[in-house]
């Protein structure tokens, strides 16, 4: 390979390229104009985006032809560039796309020619990551700074938020306001929000604040210490209570300032807010998914937080950061590396969480399996307002995601039983079967606990009057069809395991029998597809699934079953 070679890369849907990343740094400065140097398709899929994403921004295209890319662009950049300069914005910032980046235009010679004085050029790395097209774009923007800024006592920067990170102006705006308790102000946020002249006085803070250390900012942040003698912190993500305080706290050491007084008061705001909410009740042995490739500062935080303050169970992680897989990998045996989607969707399956963190993608997949339970943390999403005024970071940033996630989950388990969870109260009239009563157990004792006295009620009165409609005792069979047929999905595979071992040691045979479909009992007419459908159902289950398939079309007003039938029943069970 020779030195002008460019190896490209093939980039997954849910994971931005280092174009993306340059751009997304820059839009965010106001009284900045941007031009992206590139051919209209590109430009117009990435105004899109910045529309989808954030609010209105200045972002002009060169609109190259292919003749231009073919034979030299530097004439489209320098009529540009003069329109854009009679503008006298505050700065220039250009970047250049993948076209010009292998056609090599003498974009540095078309500005000294224009001689627009803060003009600012970015060349992302072809087959770059989103963050190093971030931080590349950022180091380039220091060029702006004036070195010679005065220091302004108590004060910060913020590093890392960019146009489209995920929630950045929620958690600028808590982060803010916690800082504001101590006595400590913010100079710039460096990028995304910040003005112009922010930037230009960006060396006036005496202290550096990398938000997103596993995402961007710290290499700008060691360059800014070189050039400009600011120190900085990257360590504490300010995710949760206990991280936020020590965040507060150290913060607070470094300006010699007492934060006492402030964290006492906000902790104990914190720990009535835990104690008077419905909080531990629901995530006790809750488990969690959490795909966050663009967000993996967020995947080490929220992980920590939900794992260690809230009990959650930390089932799976999909992250692109090798040091935050590293630091994940002590609360998660599970930790994926810039997975595709379809290995995302697999461990999905595998991992069966109650709940999903992730993006658009990772929202259609979990979808498609079935799972209900669903928090948007990541990028892509439909649109910046899902992600505009409640902050993961800080203290109400904590209240937050316990609330989404206990709202999402409580919700989610009533909704995935439609709501037929409660049932009058057993009579005792009906006796069962010892093999049946030692099922329930064990099926009891599978069930999250939060609904385990609700749920366990419904079984029982079904099993019963099921009984009582076949004139028999609640057998291991009646059970099994009921706990089939009204609990969660994601936990019929523990039920299946419980109820093979009870039949291994019960009196009759029966159960661990094969069970053919031309014995099974239909009281509708099902075509010759839907009945081959039964196949892929266990064979203990498929009476089960003849019930509960025939019960749903009933509900649509169906007097026959079909092959489209089955897959809908299917679907809407999560199965």
């Amino acid at each position: 390979m020779n030195e002008t070679q460019k190896d490209f890369k093939m980039q997954e849907l849910h994971t931005p390229s280092a174009f993306e990343g340059a751009l997304w740094a820059c839009l965010g400065i106001k009284g900045a104009d941007t031009i992206f140097h590139s051919p209209p398709g590109c430009y117009i899929n990435q105004h899109v985006n910045a529309l989808v994403n954030d609010w209105t921004c200045e972002l002009y295209s060169t609109n190259l032809s292919y003749a231009n890319i073919m034979q030299g662009a530097e004439d489209r950049m320098e009529t540009t560039l003069q329109k854009i300069a009679a503008k006298k914005p505050g700065a220039i910032l250009i970047v250049t796309a993948p076209t010009v980046e292998v056609t090599r235009d003498d974009v540095e010679g078309v500005v000294k020619k224009a001689g627009f004085k803060d003009t600012v050029i970015i060349h992302p790395p072809i087959g770059g990551s989103l963050v190093e097209g971030k931080e590349t774009a950022f180091i380039r923007i220091l060029d702006l700074v004036d070195p010679t800024a005065k220091k302004v006592s108590r004060s910060v920067n913020i590093i890392g938020p960019t146009f489209s990170t995920f929630n950045w102006r929620a958690d600028v705006y808590e982060l803010t306001r916690m800082l504001a308790g101590i006595g400590v102000t913010v100079n710039c946020v460096y990028t995304a929000g910040a003005t112009i002249g922010q930037i230009k006085n960006a060396a006036q803070a005496e202290l550096n604040l990398c938000i997103y250390p596993y995402d961007s900012g710290v290499r700008v942040a060691q360059e800014m210490e070189k050039r400009f003698g600011i120190p900085y912190m990257a360590d504490i993500i300010p995710i949760g209570f206990g991280n936020s305080a020590a965040w507060v706290e150290q913060i607070a050491d470094f300006f010699k300032v007492d934060a006492g007084p402030y964290l006492k008061e906000t902790m104990a705001n914190a720990f009535e807010f835990i104690s008077s909410n419905m909080v531990f009740t629901v995530t006790f042995e809750m488990t969690a998914a959490l795909s966050l490739e663009n967000a993996n500062t967020y995947a080490v935080g929220i992980s920590e937080f939900l794992n260690k303050e809230v009990g959650v169970g930390i089932v799976m992680t999909a992250v692109s950061n090798h040091d935050a897989a590293k630091r994940i990998e002590a609360l998660c045996d599970d930790v994926l590396i810039c997975p595709t989607i379809e290995q995302k969707r697999d461990k999905f399956v595998e991992k069966g969480p109650m709940v999903i963190y992730g993006n658009f993608y990772d929202k259609k997949v979990s979808m498609d399996e079935g799972f209900k339970n669903f928090i948007f943390s990541d990028i892509p999403t439909i649109g910046y307002l899902s992600s505009e005024n409640c902050p993961f970071m800080g203290f109400m940033g904590a209240k937050y995601l316990v609330e989404g996630l206990v709202n999402e989950v409580y919700m989610g388990i009533f909704l995935e039983t439609k709501g037929d969870m409660m049932g009058s109260i057993s009579t005792g009239s009906v006796p069962w079967d010892i093999a049946a009563e030692q099922a329930m157990i064990k099926v009891g004792e599978m069930i999250p606990h939060f609904v385990r006295a609700t749920a366990l009620k419904k079984l029982h009165s079904v099993a019963e009057q099921i009984a009582k409609e076949r004139g028999t005792n609640v057998t291991l069979s009646i059970f099994r069809e009921v706990s089939d047929k009204f609990t969660p999905t994601k936990f019929k595979a523990k039920f299946a395991a419980v109820f093979g071992d009870d039949s291994a040691s019960a009196p009759a045979a029966e159960d661990d029998e094969e069970v053919p479909i031309s014995s099974l009992t239909f009281t509708m007419a099902w075509d010759n597809e839907a009945k081959g459908m039964l196949e892929l159902v266990p064979s203990p289950f498929r009476q089960a699934a003849v019930s509960g398939t025939e019960d749903y079309a009933r509900g649509k007003s169906r007097d026959t079953v079909i092959g489209a039938t089955v897959e809908e029943f299917r679907k809407e069970l999560g199965m």
